[in-house]
């Protein structure tokens, strides 16, 4: 098909809805790459506000491409057309009561719109105008055609009452299905940390004219270093690694001689006077803070001692009980390594029995949707840690029952021959099985 701005459509999924409406294509982002869902409009019209909800699809952007307006969807990259009625009926409910009650509408609510991820199903295209009048009846009445499409309403919908709201239909859905499953948090997750705001400097202590030693000021526009990172946003991983954060040091003194006393205005800042070398003084040959001994004369002179060459510290020679120590320590250790190893049995079944014994742990089923008689290869992505799997590994195929070595998030690559390679997130062990679905 034809590229429609940056983006090339891949499937027209608009299905039987008349000319001049909306209409829903598939396609991919040249740029990136990622899947993105396409809404070709029949009149430029501004982006919807939606309200933040999980299972709702907000758009992203929108664009024309000489005479076609369209709108921009962003997808997961392992997203799929939905094919289970219950759970299109759960997310669809849940996308629907959060736009009724926000005072939206949808308008055209059909199996295009319904897009599962990771075991739930959330709501696109909303807020687009449709050219139908939309009211939060017609919107059910469309989700009803929808769920007998994908293979049926679910019985617990199918005797509601008129008048009845999407959030009811979800309230009685709910009630009469098991709660989804928690996932667990991963085992590198951290809990949340607040930035703390940087500490203000104390103000430099004034300039005193009648002492030697005078403080350099620092001018109010000069930043104080509190901590030896770099400025910017909060890492997780920079705070637990740095420790509170260093005091200011304290201001540089320079050593001058007294200036004369001279009046400034109170706008100039105090600066103290610049060291002055006397001339024609030759510096001391002693260095500061080296003793000085001074002796005195039978006749009342005194003079000054000069120290002699300092001579050099005597070597520290071990004790004569410590090598011997040392080589009996050392002829037990050969000793021991030894005995264990003589001691150790030669049989080699015993690392192969253990390995039997440890058995896999956790089982997911797996079934696939769409062609029958293709097998899907699954390997490893990611796993938890100390799962003893690397990436790559393949765990197993497709429809089927696949044994993990460890509880906990796994994400697989799913790949059959003649599609395209995919993502599943799964969560060991699972009662529920994970659906696969292949697209032509």
């Amino acid at each position: 098909m034809k590229p429609i701005g940056p983006y090339v459509a891949a499937r027209d999924l608009t299905g039987d809805r008349p000319d001049g409406a909306v209409r829903t294509l598939r396609a991919t982002d040249r740029l990136t790459g990622m899947p993105v869902l396409l809404h070709v409009l029949p009149h430029a019209a501004p982006l919807p506000k939606l309200p933040a909800h999980p299972a709702l699809l907000s758009p992203s952007e929108g664009g024309i491409d000489g005479d076609t307006a369209y709108v921009v969807t962003e997808l997961p990259p392992h997203a799929l057309p939905v094919s289970d009625p219950l759970l299109a009926a759960r997310g669809a409910l849940a996308g629907l009561a959060a736009l009724h009650e926000a005072g939206l509408t949808h308008g055209g609510v059909s199996p295009a719109q319904l897009w599962s991820v990771d075991g739930r199903v959330a709501l696109a295209g909303a807020g687009l105008p449709w050219g139908e009048e939309a009211t939060p009846a017609r919107d059910l009445r469309d989700l009803g055609d929808t769920l007998r499409a994908l293979g049926g309403i679910p019985p617990v919908l199918r005797d509601a009452p008129d008048g009845v709201t999407a959030r009811d239909l979800l309230a009685r859905l709910d009630a009469a299905l098991p709660p989804e499953p928690a996932r667990r948090p991963g085992p590198t997750s951290r809990p949340p940390v607040t930035p703390t705001e940087p500490r203000e400097a104390s103000p430099p202590a004034p300039a005193q004219e009648d002492a030697t030693s005078v403080p350099v000021p620092v001018p109010p526009s000069t930043p104080v270093v509190l901590a030896a990172a770099p400025p910017g946003p909060v890492q997780v991983g920079a705070v637990e690694a740095t420790g509170e954060a260093s005091p200011s040091p304290a201001p540089a003194e320079v050593t001058a001689e007294p200036a004369p006393k001279e009046e400034q205005s109170p706008a100039s800042p105090v600066n103290p006077t610049p060291s002055r070398t006397t001339s024609g003084r030759v510096p001391p040959r002693r260095v500061t803070g080296e003793p000085v001994r001074i002796a005195w004369d039978a006749d009342g002179t005194r003079h000054v001692v000069k120290p002699g060459p300092v001579a050099p510290a005597a070597r520290r020679r071990a004790p004569g009980w410590l090598l011997p120590l040392l080589a009996l320590l050392l002829l037990l250790l050969v000793a021991g390594v030894w005995w264990a190893r003589r001691s150790a049995p030669t049989s080699t079944m015993a690392p192969t029995t253990a390995v039997a014994a440890s058995g896999p742990c956790c089982e997911v089923r797996f079934a696939v949707r769409g062609v029958e008689g293709v097998a899907v290869r699954l390997s490893v992505l990611s796993a938890p840690r100390g799962a003893g799997v690397s990436r790559g590994q393949e765990v197993g195929q497709a429809p089927g029952v696949v044994r993990l070595p460890q509880p906990g998030d796994y994400t697989l690559r799913v790949t059959a021959e003649g599609y395209t390679p995919g993502t599943v997130s799964v969560t060991a062990p699972s009662n529920v099985p994970v659906q696969i679905n292949l697209t032509p």
